[in-house]
C-alpha cells in the first residue's frame, strides 16, 4: 500500500483558509487515528495472534491433522469450506506441515509485533490466520471473525511508522506528524463501531429492551459461565441495571467515539469503557479469546489527547523514565543487530541528550527532519508530502489507489452487516468477495435474546467386557477409566477443555445437513484415540451421546427441582 507526496502549493492554498483548515483538522481527529495509537494496535494484533496459536495448539492433533477429527476431505466435501475460502492449511494434511505453517504464522507475527517488514509481516499474518480458521471453521466464534477483520484493515495502515524496527532502523528518521487519516483508517474505526451498532440494532427480545432479564439468562447458560458469573447470577436486580447499561453502551458508544467536540477526553473514557465492559464479559463468561480480542482492539482508537497527556504525566513523575527505556531499547536493538546482521543498516545516530525517535513519541515529542537522499531510502509508506512550512513534521499519506480499495471494501462490509438485520441481500457474485477476504461477518451475540435452558454433553462408553465408562475426557486427552455420571457437574463450562471443543461438539450435535458426516468421524475418532490406549477388554465397543438439558425458570422464581432432561441424540459402534 502506498502512499504519495502532496505539493506544496495545495498545502499553502488550504493555509490560507483558516475555516476550512480547522474543518480538516477536526475531521482528521475523528476519523484519523494517532501513529502512535496504530503503533499500539500493531503491538496488541501481534500479541493476540501468538495467543491464539498458542490455544489453538493444544488442540493441534485432533483439529488440523488429517488424523483428527475433521480431515480435509470431509470438510471440502461436507460444504464446510467454499470453493472461495482459501487455506493453505489445505494443501497437506501431515501433522509436520500443519506445524510448519504454525511455526510460520507465529514468526510472522513476531515480526509484526516488534515492526520489522511491518507491511509484508501484516500481509502474511493475515493470510495465514484467515487459512488457520478455514481449515476447520467448526471452531470459529466472533473474536475469531473480528480477528480477521482487524488484520484485513491493519495492511491499509502505516503501523510499522512508530515504535518499530523498521523505523529504528533509518539512519535519521523523519519529523512525523502524529496524525494519520485516510480511509484505511476511516474502514479499521468504523468497523470496530459497526459491531456495536449492529449487534445492538438485533437485540429485538423483551429481555434485551423491555424487562432487562438478559444477562441473567446469559448467566444461566451453565455451559458458558465461570464460577464468578454463577454467583453473580444470584442478584437479579443488579442484572437487570447492567442489562440495560449493555445495550446502551452498544448503542450509543459507537458514536461517541467520533464525538466532534472535547474529542480526546469523550474518546479515552469510551475506549476505557468497551474495554471494561469485555473484561465484564471476560470474567462471567467462557467465550474464548472474544472480549481480549475485542478489549485491546480498542487502543487505535486513542487519541493524541491520551499520549500527550499520559507522556506528560509520565515526564513530571518520572523524569528519568524515557531514556532509561530508550537506553533499554537502544542496547536491545543492537544485541538484536548482532544476531541478526540484515538489521544493522543505517541504524540511527546517538546524539547525547536527544530521545530515541522511537520512544519520543509517547510524549508527543517530533523527531528531527531527514534528508532527501535519507528520504528516498525509506519504505513508500512514509514518503509523504510536507505539511506546513519547510522543515515542519511530515505527515503520512495513503496513495488514490489504496483508498479506493479501502473505500470499496467499507461500503462492502456496511452492505453485508445491512443483511443481517434487513432484507437487503449482498449479489451472489458479490458474496463470494466476502468469502474470498474475509469478510464475513454478523454480530448476533445473545440476540434477539439469550436462551432459556442450559445444556451439556454427556457420551458414555461401553467397552468389549460391558463396563460403563464417560468418554468426555477423551476430549481432553484424559483417557482414564472413569464412571459415567447425570449429575450436574458443579463447574459445568470445565466439562469443555476450551471453548474450540465446545464449539465443535455443538456443532456435530447440530442438526444441520453436514453434522451426520461428522458424528461419523468424531466417534471414529474417538474409538481410535481409546483403542490405541488400551487392550483386550478395556477396549472401546460402541459410545452414545446425550444432551443434559435444564431450564431457566424467570427471575423470581426457584429453580425446578426436576431432574434434568436426557436428550438422547446419537450412537456409535465402533468397527
Amino acid at each position: 500500500m502506498a502512499t504519495r507526496q502532496e505539493s506544496r502549493h495545495a498545502s499553502s492554498a488550504r493555509e490560507g483558509s483558516p475555516l476550512l483548515r480547522r474543518a480538516r483538522g477536526k475531521f482528521a481527529e475523528v476519523f484519523g487515528a494517532d501513529l502512535r495509537s496504530l503503533a499500539a494496535f500493531r503491538i496488541v494484533l501481534g500479541l493476540l495472534v501468538l495467543a491464539d496459536l498458542a490455544l489453538r495448539a493444544t488442540d493441534f492433533h485432533a483439529h488440523y491433522t488429517d488424523a483428527g477429527v475433521l480431515p480435509r476431505s470431509q470438510a471440502i466435501e461436507s460444504g464446510l469450506i467454499d470453493a472461495w475460502e482459501f487455506s493453505l492449511y489445505l494443501i497437506n494434511g501431515e501433522a509436520l506441515f500443519q506445524a510448519l505453517l504454525f511455526g510460520l504464522t507465529a514468526l510472522a507475527a513476531v515480526c509484526m509485533l516488534v515492526g520489522y517488514r511491518t507491511r509484508l509481516s501484516t500481509i502474511i499474518v493475515w493470510v495465514l490466520v484467515v487459512s488457520v480458521q478455514w481449515r476447520n471453521p467448526l471452531l470459529l466464534n466472533g473474536g475469531d471473525t473480528l480477528l480477521r477483520l482487524l488484520l484485513f484493515w491493519a495492511m491499509f495502515l502505516p503501523l510499522g511508522a512508530y515504535w518499530s524496527v523498521d523505523r529504528w532502523r533509518k539512519a535519521a528518521p523523519q519529523r512525523l506528524s502524529m496524525v494519520f487519516l485516510s480511509v484505511g483508517t476511516i474502514g479499521l474505526l468504523m468497523q470496530i463501531a459497526f459491531v456495536y451498532i449492529f449487534t445492538a440494532l438485533l437485540k429485538t427480545g423483551d429481555e434485551w429492551r423491555v424487562d432487562g432479564t438478559a444477562l441473567y439468562y446469559a448467566l444461566n447458560l451453565d455451559h458458558l459461565v465461570t464460577p464468578f458469573g454463577v454467583w453473580m447470577s444470584q442478584f437479579p436486580d443488579l442484572l437487570k441495571v447492567l442489562t440495560f447499561a449493555t445495550l446502551g453502551l452498544e448503542a450509543l458508544g459507537p458514536f461517541l467515539l467520533f464525538f466532534p467536540f472535547f474529542t480526546g477526553p469523550v474518546r479515552t473514557a469510551m475506549v476505557l469503557a468497551f474495554m471494561s465492559l469485555h473484561f465484564g464479559i471476560w470474567t462471567m463468561m467462557e467465550i474464548g479469546f472474544f472480549p481480549w480480542i475485542s478489549a485491546f482492539c480498542m487502543v487505535c482508537f486513542l487519541p493524541a489527547w491520551f499520549w500527550d497527556t499520559t507522556g506528560a504525566r509520565i515526564n513530571a513523575a518520572y523524569p528519568k523514565f524515557l531514556p532509561d527505556v530508550t537506553r533499554g531499547f537502544q542496547r536491545a536493538a543492537t544485541a538484536l543487530a548482532g544476531v541478526y546482521p540484515a538489521l544493522r543498516r543505517a541504524r540511527p545516530s546517538r546524539t547525547p541528550g536527544i530521545v530515541d525517535p522511537s520512544i519520543a513519541g509517547l510524549a508527543g515529542g517530533e523527531d528531527r527532519a531527514t534528508s532527501a537522499a535519507q528520504t528516498a531510502e525509506m519504505p513508500r509508506e512514509e514518503r509523504a508530502g510536507q505539511m506546513g512550512a519547510p522543515g515542519g513534521p511530515v505527515r503520512l499519506r495513503s496513495t488514490p489507489l489504496t483508498n479506493l480499495l479501502a473505500a470499496f471494501f467499507l461500503a462492502y462490509i456496511f452492505c453485508w452487516n445491512l443483511t443481517t438485520g434487513t432484507s437487503f441481500e449482498v449479489p451472489d457474485r458479490l458474496e463470494n468477495v466476502g468469502e474470498f477476504f474475509g469478510l464475513g461477518q454478523t454480530w448476533s451475540m445473545f440476540a434477539p435474546a439469550p436462551p432459556d435452558e442450559a445444556s451439556w454433553p454427556v457420551m458414555p462408553g461401553t467397552l468389549r467386557d460391558g463396563q460403563k465408562v464417560d468418554l468426555m475426557g477423551v476430549t481432553r486427552g484424559d483417557f482414564g477409566m472413569y464412571a459415567v455420571s447425570w449429575e450436574k457437574p458443579e463447574y459445568v463450562a470445565g466439562v469443555y477443555e476450551t471453548n474450540h471443543w465446545r464449539k465443535y461438539l455443538n456443532a456435530v450435535n447440530g442438526d444441520e445437513e453436514y453434522a451426520e458426516d461428522l458424528k461419523l468421524q468424531f466417534a471414529d475418532y474417538v474409538c481410535d484415540e481409546w483403542n490405541a490406549r488400551h487392550k483386550g477388554p478395556e477396549k472401546l465397543d460402541a459410545l452414545k451421546v446425550y444432551s443434559v438439558e435444564t431450564e431457566t425458570p424467570p427471575p423470581g422464581r426457584p429453580l425446578s427441582e426436576e431432574k434434568p432432561y436426557r436428550d438422547f441424540l446419537w450412537h456409535y459402534r465402533c468397527s
